[in-house]
């Protein structure tokens, strides 16, 4: 009889065990949370931060530290150069955490994100001029925004690469002796790229030789008359001085 109640008992212990086993564990104070995934990011352990900050994100997702752990994630996804993986996520903190004061620093880091994806100058620019267009909005959306002279500088840095491409395009018609075509290009490089000095002198040289070839020489003596009044010493100075001679 004995025997028999244990057996009677048994299933309901064992249902008690298990019900008792799969109550959810309690989570941890956030702030000690943060603090530990912040201490493997500074310590350069960013798929192990990554992991940290993305369980955040599941677990504390009312939390006030959250366009944070946002932040976080898009950084150590910035470090491990996953960088269309951290523009995704620096993007979404801009979009859903919009008063944050991380705003300001997420369009920067999504820029960034486009200026170390931009390649050569010789290859495709997609990413080239979208770094430009989201330097610019930072600019034109946060006029005193700490980050103003790196915005800038970046976006000279971009602006040159697409100068130099273009830049080669048009030396690319000159070697082929595609005269009218030569000058239309180099037109434009000299209209669109005037802050860049080194293309643009390359351009101004090219320019006169160009139309020398084209027997416009009135035009020629000009271009080449201009190129020696701004860079008098300029790599292509004693061509110039030649080729003047030449005209005389």
């Amino acid at each position: 009889m004995i025997k028999s109640c244990r057996l009677l008992l048994l299933p309901g212990f064992l249902l008690l065990f298990f019900a008792c086993s799969q109550q959810p564990r309690e989570l941890d104070p956030v702030d000690q949370v943060m603090a530990r995934a912040m201490r493997s990011f500074e310590r350069g352990r960013y798929v192990d931060a990554l992991d940290r900050f993305t369980r955040m994100s599941l677990n504390y997702a009312g939390s006030s530290l959250m366009d944070s752990v946002r932040y976080m994630e898009a950084e150590c996804q910035y470090q491990l150069n996953e960088y269309l993986l951290a523009a995704d996520l620096y993007q979404e903190l801009i979009t859903r955490y919009p008063t944050s004061p991380l705003v300001d620093e997420a369009r920067l880091r999504t820029a960034d994100c486009w200026f170390e994806l931009s390649p050569h100058f010789a290859l495709d620019q997609t990413y080239t001029m979208r770094a430009i267009d989201e330097y610019q909005g930072l600019l034109d959306d946060y006029a005193d925004s700490p980050h103003r002279a790196m915005a800038e500088e970046r976006i000279s840095a971009c602006r040159h690469k697409l100068a130099l491409k273009d830049q080669r395009s048009a030396e690319l018609y000159v070697r082929m002796e595609q005269w009218p075509a030569a000058l239309l290009y180099l037109n434009d490089v000299l209209e669109t790229w005037y802050d860049q000095p080194d293309v643009m002198e390359r351009a101004l040289y090219f320019k006169g030789i160009t139309q020398l070839r084209m027997k416009r020489l009135a035009d020629a003596r000009a271009s080449l008359e201009e190129y020696l009044a701004t860079w008098p010493d300029g790599e292509h100075a004693a061509a110039v001085r030649q080729e003047l001679t030449n005209l005389q």
